[in-house]
């Protein structure tokens, strides 16, 4: 097939590409739109994980409740001790800090001990929080929440979920009652303790 444009030495074929200058002005709205979403994006990525967390905590305490009523006995959840596998965490200071994840035990008590986990009667081992979060036991004198086959709640009272040093001022709030049921909300209270209803 014929054509004029392969025997005219003097007309070169017409590049293809990007200039320079059009590169940068994508590269400058791509940042632009970057640094608008960028805010929302972390927030959207601390209320997942707000929510992952008091969604792990709910489940636990609704594990416990069924274990408890299935094995007729009493099942407890504590914090767990960094320092001390199978202990757990001190009562104070005060609130008690199960930001270590939880273990799910056979028992009534705060009396987890390496010789109970050895037995069988750890239930569920703690799994890591994301680091960075804080879980925060309000449980009053406790340090532990027991749930009896009565479906009556040693240690109830609530826990605060929220990342240390976020701006948002987000905090997960799981409440257990003296029945044992346990309910999640958030709140965006000021206070010291912004899951107090008080």
């Amino acid at each position: 097939m014929y054509s004029p444009l392969s025997e005219s030495p003097g007309i070169k074929p017409v590049a293809r590409g990007f200039t320079l200058i059009e590169m940068l002005v994508v590269v400058a709205i791509g940042g632009i739109l970057a640094a608008v979403a960028a805010p929302s994006l972390i927030s959207v990525i601390e209320s997942n994980r707000r929510a992952i967390i008091s969604n792990q905590l709910m489940e636990d305490l609704a594990f416990a409740r069924r274990q408890a009523i299935a094995l007729s006995t009493s099942v407890a959840l504590c914090g767990s001790n960094s320092t001390q596998p199978n202990i757990c965490v001190a009562l104070t200071p005060y609130p008690t800090d199960w930001s270590n994840g939880w273990y799910t035990y056979i028992g009534s008590s705060n009396k987890l001990t390496p010789a109970s986990a050895a037995a069988g009667l750890v239930l569920r081992s703690p799994q890591a929080v994301a680091s960075g979060w804080k879980v925060d036991a309000y449980l009053g004198i406790y340090n532990y929440v027991a749930l009896s086959p009565g479906s009556v709640a040693t240690g109830n009272g609530h826990f605060t979920i929220y990342r240390s040093g976020s701006t948002s001022g987000t905090t997960a709030c799981v409440t257990v009652s003296a029945t044992g049921r346990a309910r999640a909300w958030t709140s965006t209270s000021s206070k010291s303790d912004p899951c107090d209803s008080d």
